[in-house]
C-alpha cells in the first residue's frame, strides 16, 4: 500500500516522469538476471532515473509538438520584448565608473539574441534541463515506490 501511495504522489511532484522508474527497474534486473548477477541498489536506481528522465524528454518533446503555433509567436515576441526592454536600461553609474567595457553594448549579444535559432537553442536547453530534474525527481520516488511494490508482492529477495 505504501509503495502505491508513494507513487501516487510521485506522479504529482513529476508531472508522471515517476512512470517510467518501474519500466527501467525491471529492464535493469531482467539484464542482471541474463547475466547471472545480482541487481544492486545503485544500478536499478541508475536504471529507474535514467527512464523517468528520458520519459519526460519524450513528453516535453509531445507538449512542444502539440503547441500551436500561435502559442509560439507569443513566446517569441515576449522574449523579443524582454530584450528589448533589457537593452534601454544603462548600467548604473558605478558599475560603469568601475568597469568601463560594461558601458559600451556588447554588439554579439545584440547580433545573435533575438535570432529565432538562440530562441529555440535556448528552449531546448531549458526543455533539457526542464526533463532532467523532473526526471531526477520522479525516477528517485519511483525507484522507492517500485522496490515497496517489489517488497509487498514477492517479499525481500536476497
Amino acid at each position: 500500500m505504501g509503495g502505491v501511495i508513494v507513487l501516487l504522489i510521485s506522479l504529482l511532484f513529476s508531472l508522471g516522469a515517476s512512470l517510467g522508474a518501474p519500466v527501467g527497474f525491471y529492464v535493469a534486473s531482467r539484464r542482471a538476471r541474463r547475466r547471472g548477477r545480482p541487481l544492486n541498489r545503485i544500478a536499478s536506481l541508475m536504471a529507474a532515473v535514467a527512464a523517468s528522465i528520458i520519459l519526460a524528454v519524450f513528453a516535453l518533446l509531445l507538449l512542444f509538438a502539440v503547441l500551436p503555433s500561435s502559442a509560439w509567436d507569443e513566446m517569441r515576441k515576449s522574449a523579443a520584448e524582454a530584450q528589448a526592454a533589457q537593452d534601454t536600461l544603462p548600467p548604473p553609474a558605478w558599475v560603469t565608473k568601475t568597469f568601463p567595457p560594461t558601458a559600451q553594448s556588447d554588439s554579439l549579444a545584440k547580433k545573435y539574441a533575438p535570432s529565432p535559432g538562440t530562441f529555440f537553442a535556448g528552449t531546448g536547453i531549458g526543455m533539457a534541463f526542464v526533463a532532467i530534474v523532473f526526471g531526477a525527481i520522479g525516477g528517485g520516488m519511483g525507484w522507492v515506490a517500485t522496490v515497496l511494490l517489489r517488497y509487498a508482492i514477492w517479499g525481500i529477495r536476497t
